[in-house]
């Protein structure tokens, strides 16, 4: 590592330390337990109205004809459709008052490539920015914003989007804003190795890249903040090569066979990472499944985990020689997004060693008893 990074991590610390003082002084904000009821009472009007299928059905995938967003986008019903039971907060206060009053309300998101440069070489292509610039997961919270503002009688709520950089630490944007260094190439908002701190709530939901499973900053999701109903899962599956010399017809069978390299992006690292604690798991982070193919090409991995029951033919995605696969194998694991807001009596501070992943963090989160 150049002199010229040690100083600026140094810097970054310095300030992170700072912010975390003052983040520990701001007192607990009010209506955030409201905007998840709000949340919830929208999004069980979407479904119920259909809605959600109609965003579902109208998908256009980023390579047409190789699998719908409906063979592989489940509804995990923990919040049934039912109106009636799942009513709107009356009484707004705090921040969810103020998002009613100015109309406005901001989105933490982690920017990938755009769709006409990754045209379908992630996975998360599959669920946000399609080929055709369309999106599952933009137009669903369109439609729930569009519940809560009719609910309210009152304009259209406008989205202010607020790019997360690498780290991703997406827990403390919620709680104490955003900071990290942005090593996106593809980002129009921060600078390669920009150092960016916006201290305060400069976040009021991170939108859906966060599993309900998962860590972020060493602290559980669901003990370090406060989630929606689930909006969109997924199931994860096991793509073997027709040539493999590994028998693989289940999870366990992975599970059983420590010398398996297990390739996979960022939908799935950690429930690879978790269910698969004795295998090498290799993440690649832009364009995981081209990248997955060129793995298993050249002996780097055998196998590919990830969340697509059917991924695109390689030289769709521009790999040359690489092994077709055998049908997947469903690992009979279910992952869910819900959508994220502050949660209560976290706080999060600045930490000198990077982790626990090999992209590192430069923020933990912990959870006031």
């Amino acid at each position: 590592m150049s002199k010229y990074m040690l100083l600026k991590m140094f810097l970054l610390m310095t300030f992170l330390s700072a912010s975390g003082t003052q983040a520990a002084s701001v007192s607990r904000a009010n209506g955030y337990d409201q905007l998840v009821d709000a949340f919830d009472a929208a999004w069980v009007r979407v479904v119920n109205s259909g809605k959600y299928r109609g965003i579902i059905q109208g998908f256009p995938e980023p390579i047409p004809g190789v699998i719908d967003a409906s063979d592989y986008i489940l509804n995990q019903a923990d919040c049934l459709p039912n109106p009636e039971v799942t009513p709107f907060p009356v009484k707004p206060r705090g921040r969810f008052a103020k998002i009613l009053a100015s109309g406005q309300i901001r989105r933490g998101y982690v920017a990938g490539a755009p769709w006409f440069v990754s045209s379908g070489a992630s996975t998360s292509d599959w669920f946000n920015n399609g080929m055709y610039g369309s999106s599952i997961l933009d137009d669903i919270l369109i439609e729930i914003l569009k519940e809560i503002s009719e609910n309210y009688g009152i304009p259209p709520i406008e989205i202010t989007s607020t790019e997360i950089p690498f780290p991703f630490n997406t827990t403390s944007a919620l709680q104490d804003g955003i900071f990290g260094t942005s090593l996106n190439r593809f980002s129009d908002t921060y600078e390669m190795f920009e150092f960016v701190m916006q201290p305060g709530v400069t976040v009021d939901l991170i939108d859906q890249f966060n599993a309900k499973g998962g860590e972020s900053e060493n602290l559980r999701r669901l003990k370090g903040r406060r989630a929606t109903c689930t909006i969109v899962s997924s199931g994860q599956f096991i793509h073997v090569p027709v040539a493999s010399t590994f028998s693989i017809s289940s999870i366990d069978d992975l599970r059983a066979n420590a010398n398996i390299k297990i390739c996979t992006g960022n939908l799935s690292t950690q429930t690879a990472n978790q269910y698969f604690p004795e295998n090498e798991v290799i993440t690649k982070r832009e364009f995981d499944i081209k990248e997955c193919y060129e793995a298993i090409r050249d002996g780097d991995a055998d196998v590919f985990f990830n969340s697509l029951p059917k991924n695109p033919p390689p030289e769709m995605v521009g790999v040359i020689g690489a092994p077709i696969f055998q049908p997947s194998v469903d690992a009979k694991i279910v992952a869910g997004t819900p959508y994220w807001f502050k949660g209560e009596g976290v706080r999060c501070k600045a930490v000198a060693i990077p982790g626990p992943f090999n992209f590192g963090t430069f923020r933990e989160c912990v959870k006031k008893v």
